[in-house]
C-alpha cells in the first residue's frame, strides 16, 4: 500500500513538472517571435509631393503694335509737256497694272514722228547713192579716179552710214515720245484723290497728276526689341520658325488670311533699340488699308517641350537647376529654359521618361530615410 501511495505522488508531481515545462516553452516562444518581427527600431519615413514630368508641344502667344503699309505706291507724273485730253478714271477707283489712266494731245508729237520718218528716207537715200558711188570707185582701175576722188568717196559713204543710224534714233525718240502722251497704270491698286481736267497743261517738272496704291498683298510692320529678337534666334534656327502670324483689326476681329514672314530692316533703331519686322498679306477684299494700326499676334509653336513654374527653377551662376525624382532618388537636374510665359518657363525636354518633378523641398542625406512620393497627377 505504501509503494502504490508513493507512486501515484511520484507520477502526480512529474504531471506537475510537465505542466510547468510546457507553460515556460510557449512563454519563451512568444517573447522569441516578437524579437523576430521587430528586431531593430524602425527607420525615418518621409512622404514627398511630385508629379510626372509630361512633354508636350507648347504654343505661345505674342502681342505687338503694327501698321499697314503699301508695298508698292507710284506717283503718276508725265514724261512729256502737253495738254490733258482724256481722263479715263476717277478717284478711289481700282484699276489693273496697264488700264489707261490718262491721255495727252498726240498731234504735236505724231508732227515729230512723222518729221523722224521722212528725216530717216532722206538719209537712207543718200546713203544708197554714196555707197553706190563708193562701190563703183573701189572696182575701177587705178587711173579712173584720183586719190583725192577715193578718199572722198569712202568718207561721204561712211558719214551716210552715220547719218541714217543718228536719224533711226531721232525716229525711235520721237516714237517713245508719241507713246508717252497714253499714260497707262504701272501696277494694280487703288486711285487717290486728283483733280484734272481735260486741258489742264501737264509738265514733267510739275506736282504729279496722281497716285496708285497696291493693296493686295499689303505689308505690316511691327518692331522686335533686340532682347526678343535675340530670344526667338536662340530657340530656333530662323525668325518665326514654326510660327503663324494673324492680325486683331481695330474692331477685335482677327484678320481673315495669315502673315508671311518676309524680311527684317538691316539695323536696330537706336532711339528705340528695336528692329523693324515686314510681314505681307493677302489682302483680296481690301479690307486692310495704308496706314491702318493693327495688333500682330505672333504664335509659336515649340516641340518637345516641358512647362515648369518660374518658383521651382533654381538660377545658379552655373546655369538653371530643377528637383526632380530620378529611380527613386531626389537630385537636382539642370535644365535650358527656350521661353516664357506669364508666370512659367517653356523647357527643352532633356528629361528621361519616369522622371517626377518635385514639389516639396527636401534637404538632407536619404540614406536613413524611408522616402515616398505621393504623385500628383
Amino acid at each position: 500500500m505504501e509503494q502504490q501511495k508513493e507512486r501515484k505522488i511520484y507520477l502526480w508531481l512529474l504531471g506537475i513538472l510537465c505542466l510547468i515545462s510546457l507553460g515556460l516553452s510557449l512563454w519563451v516562444f512568444k517573447l522569441t517571435s516578437n524579437s523576430a518581427v521587430h528586431p531593430v527600431p524602425p527607420r525615418n519615413s518621409l512622404v514627398l509631393d511630385a508629379r510626372p514630368v509630361i512633354p508636350q508641344n507648347t504654343v505661345i502667344k505674342s502681342s505687338y503694335v503694327g501698321f499697314a503699309e503699301a508695298i508698292n505706291q507710284v506717283q503718276i507724273i508725265p514724261y512729256i509737256n502737253g495738254y490733258l485730253q482724256n481722263i479715263f478714271v476717277r478717284p478711289g477707283q481700282f484699276v489693273e497694272e496697264g488700264a489707261p489712266l490718262l491721255s495727252l494731245n498726240p498731234d504735236e508729237y505724231k508732227a515729230q514722228f512723222n518729221a523722224a520718218q521722212a528725216a530717216l528716207l532722206q538719209k537712207e537715200a543718200s546713203l544708197s547713192y554714196n555707197k553706190n558711188y563708193y562701190d563703183r570707185v573701189q572696182k575701177s582701175g587705178k587711173n579712173a579716179f584720183s586719190d583725192n576722188e577715193r578718199d572722198n568717196a569712202k568718207n561721204n559713204y561712211q558719214q551716210s552710214l552715220a547719218a541714217v543710224e543718228n536719224a533711226k534714233a531721232a525716229l525711235e525718240l520721237a516714237k517713245i515720245n508719241l507713246g508717252y502722251t497714253f499714260i497707262r497704270a504701272p501696277i494694280s491698286g487703288f486711285v487717290g484723290n486728283f483733280s484734272l481736267s481735260p486741258g489742264d497743261y501737264v509738265a514733267p517738272n510739275g506736282e504729279a497728276l496722281l497716285d496708285i496704291v497696291q493693296t493686295n498683298p499689303i505689308r505690316v510692320v511691327f518692331s522686335l526689341t533686340d532682347k526678343n529678337y535675340l530670344d526667338q534666334m536662340d530657340s530656333q534656327t530662323s525668325l518665326f520658325k514654326n510660327s503663324v502670324i494673324r492680325l486683331k483689326l481695330a474692331n477685335g476681329k482677327y484678320f481673315e488670311n495669315e502673315g508671311i514672314f518676309k524680311y527684317t530692316d538691316n539695323k536696330l533703331d537706336k532711339s528705340t533699340n528695336s528692329l523693324a519686322i515686314y510681314v505681307y498679306f493677302k489682302n483680296d477684299n481690301n479690307e486692310l488699308l495704308p496706314n491702318s494700326f493693327v495688333t500682330v499676334e505672333i504664335f509659336q509653336t515649340f516641340k518637345n517641350t516641358v512647362i515648369i513654374e518660374k518658383s521651382l527653377i533654381k538660377m545658379e551662376k552655373d546655369g538653371n537647376y530643377l528637383a526632380i525624382v530620378r529611380h527613386n532618388t531626389p537630385l537636382n537636374e539642370k535644365v535650358e529654359i527656350i521661353a516664357e510665359e506669364d508666370n512659367k518657363y517653356i523647357l527643352k525636354n532633356t528629361f528621361e521618361p519616369g522622371d517626377l518633378l518635385l514639389l516639396t523641398p527636401f534637404k538632407g542625406n536619404t540614406g536613413n530615410t524611408d522616402l515616398h512620393f505621393n504623385i500628383i497627377r
